[in-house]
């Protein structure tokens, strides 16, 4: 039933944040990272993506605990409670995947960002690699 719990705990912060969004970024309410803050525009864009990615995958995640609950599979606690936090995951990528698409289609990617796939670390020799 975790995956239940935690996919009803995500599609109603969807559903709050889809009725009554964010007007402003402020770190107690709504979705809030770098590309979202970028502009007026960026910010109400993930505002509203966010908001149907965590309804969507809430939903499909309280399909999957009614299926893993009816099936009797809840003995395997410890593996539900492992990839729980894939489902948690997943909205976070999606608005920002989508995100970084609407900011390259206007051209306001900003010129700092790092994508986080094509970080590469260099190795230093007698410091810590940070």
């Amino acid at each position: 039933m975790i995956y239940f719990a935690c996919g009803a705990i995500l599609a109603v912060v969807g559903i709050l944040w889809l009725i009554s969004p964010a007007k402003t970024p402020n770190p107690l309410y709504g979705y809030l990272s770098y590309l979202a803050r970028q502009t007026q525009e960026s910010f109400r864009y993930a505002q509203k993506v966010s908001s149907w990615s965590n309804i969507g995958i809430g939903s499909l995640g309280m399909c999957l605990g009614l299926i893993i609950h009816f099936l009797h599979w809840d003995r395997f606690f410890i593996l539900w409670l492992i990839t729980v936090p894939l489902l948690i995951l997943i909205p976070i990528v999606i608005t920002e995947t989508n995100l970084k698409k609407f900011l390259i289609r206007r051209h306001q990617l900003p010129s700092d960002y790092i994508d986080p796939d094509k970080v590469t670390h260099k190795r230093v020799k007698g410091f810590k690699d940070l």
